[in-house]
């Protein structure tokens, strides 16, 4: 048995090494503490105890940018810390992340597909949040639930829909405000489905259908899940410097007959996919104003699913003509040339691929290869 799960391991993510960052750090008991309190409040009604998070700030704030830690196991999964930082204010990270009126893919390209409150009143609170945050000396908090849809991964070409808890608060920090986002999924996802990463994945194209299974080859028949994850993405200001240290913590157990395929690389593997495009989106020079994203966004809703689909249509046409998609197996191209892919997108499929591709002109000069 464990010969199979090893080959299988192979099959799914390849041979891997290491990944380290430019410092190995070490994290203190009184730091886990931090975040164990923190993520406990997701799941209660608890309230928030600065004082319980003044180690994680610290830790957040002095470790080096690109430096990533392989964390203690939570609930049997593996778990992986990474650094960076981002240039600006928290009100950026406000008008741009957390703002209901922009879908969250604009700044998540490569890691997510959808992303829906199912708690309307979160909404509300998401919109306070700005006005709390100048409140400087009080912290706030409010608690919700979502449902995402991540983007096919790289290696197996599976994507995943579940639903989680969030949980959202502010607060006082010693160079300046700290902002913490808390995501706890509530039970196993739906059952992985067959995408593609079309072409370079800095290119944000990717393919969905509803194919239950994995799209590397040989292994189209695996049923797998993400059983579990728990995420926290802290947001620590220094305003004297103009910057904004961000600390990632994740973990994940999943794969398929119960047995969790994943270690603290591949968790690693992908914060940084999403820290990448995170940060080169939000640095942008040409990032269009949230109000011209939240119009634009309003104006694709208001299309007809026609309209759409004539406005799409030459983009997935491209994609075949181009060869970006002759690495996506099965059906996908012959799905493509026919026009039935298109037939078979919903009106928010649509607009998600206007959406990324009016970004990409908006911030980039050329697409890169």
């Amino acid at each position: 048995m464990p010969f199979i799960i090893f080959f299988i391991t192979i099959l799914l993510y390849g041979t891997f090494t290491p990944n380290h960052g430019k410092t190995q750090q070490i994290i203190s008991e009184q730091v886990y503490t931090g975040v164990d309190h923190i993520i406990s409040l997701s799941k209660s009604n608890a309230d928030l105890k600065p004082e319980f998070l003044s180690h994680l700030i610290n830790f957040v704030s002095s470790t080096p940018p690109d430096s990533s830690v392989h964390l203690k196991e939570r609930r049997e999964s593996k778990g992986a810390f990474y650094k960076f930082s981002i240039k600006g204010d928290l009100f950026h990270i406000l008008d741009y992340v957390y703002n209901p009126d922009i879908p969250s893919y604009i700044t998540m390209p490569s890691s997510l597909h959808h992303q829906e409150w199912v708690t309307p009143e979160a909404v509300i609170e998401l919109k306070k949040l700005p006005g709390k945050l100048e409140a400087r000396d009080v912290p706030y908090l409010f608690r919700g639930r979502d449902r995402e849809t991540i983007t096919p991964d790289i290696n197996t070409g599976a994507y995943y829909q579940y639903d989680q808890d969030r949980l959202v608060a502010s607060l006082p920090g010693p160079t300046g405000p700290v902002l913490v986002s808390v995501s706890s999924q509530t039970d196993k996802s739906e059952v992985g489905k067959k995408g593609c990463v079309a072409g370079s994945d800095k290119n944000w194209n990717y393919l969905y259908s509803d194919t239950v299974g994995l799209s590397k080859a040989g292994l189209g028949w695996v049923n797998s899940y993400l059983y579990y994850a728990e995420s926290m993405i802290i947001y620590v200001v220094d305003s004297s410097k103009g910057v904004i240290h961000v600390g990632l913590f994740k973990w994940l157990d999943a794969g398929w007959a119960t047995m969790n395929m994943v270690n603290s690389d591949h968790i690693l593997n992908g914060i940084k996919r999403f820290a990448s495009d995170f940060k080169s989106v939000l640095e942008a020079p040409d990032l269009p104003v949230p109000s011209i994203l939240a119009s634009k966004h309003q104006q694709l809703q208001r299309s007809s699913t026609q309209n759409l689909q004539e406005t799409v249509s030459p983009y997935l046409q491209n994609l075949v003509s181009s060869g970006t998609s002759d690495e996506c197996s099965g059906p996908f191209n012959n799905l493509l040339s026919s026009g039935e892919y298109l037939q078979k997108m919903s009106h928010e499929e649509m607009v998600k691929i206007l959406m990324l591709e009016y970004l990409k002109e908006s911030i980039r000069e050329q697409p890169p290869s």
